[in-house]
């Protein structure tokens, strides 16, 4: 729930204090929106592997299997039809080709939903921010004319 705060009752620094927090926010929800793209193309890649590999005429091929990130060991699909799925917190699940891809895209779609849902409010907090920065804008103005002001008097 945000707090709705009238940006013409501050006075610069407190305007200052709003725009940081607000920058602040933008950049935690563009991480968090890189985060969940990141993780739905790593998912929109396992659909294409399970694809790739299901394929008949990819039975009995060989494969370089990864060990780590730059260790691999050759070996042979043995089952082409049947995957082990990471479902979470290190617990795989045997599934077929279609049951795999069902759960992929169960997750893909999950992350393209909270992605449209991020990318809303990082667009509400951008408005938000554009307005701080048009307050702020005002607020000097009217600083630099009461300096003006005083300086006829």
């Amino acid at each position: 729930m945000s707090q709705k705060i009238d940006l013409t009752q501050l006075n610069p620094e407190q305007l200052n204090a709003v725009k940081q927090q607000m920058d602040q926010q933008l950049q935690h929800f563009s991480q968090s929106l890189h985060a969940l793209n990141v993780a739905r193309s790593k998912f929109k890649e396992c659909i294409e592997d399970i694809k790739t590999v299901s394929r008949d005429d990819n039975s009995g091929q060989s494969l370089l299997v990864p060990l780590s990130g730059s260790l691999y060991v050759s070996g042979k699909i043995h089952d082409n039809k049947k995957f082990m799925v990471d479902v979470g917190t290190g617990y795989y699940v045997d599934k077929s080709a279609e049951e795999a891809i069902q759960f992929y895209q169960k997750k893909v779609d999950k992350l393209s939903k909270e992605s449209v849902q991020i990318q809303d409010i990082i667009k509400e907090k951008n408005l938000s921010s554009l307005a701080i920065e048009n307050q702020l804008r005002l607020a000097a103005v009217r600083q630099q004319e009461q300096i003006a002001a005083a300086q006829k008097s």
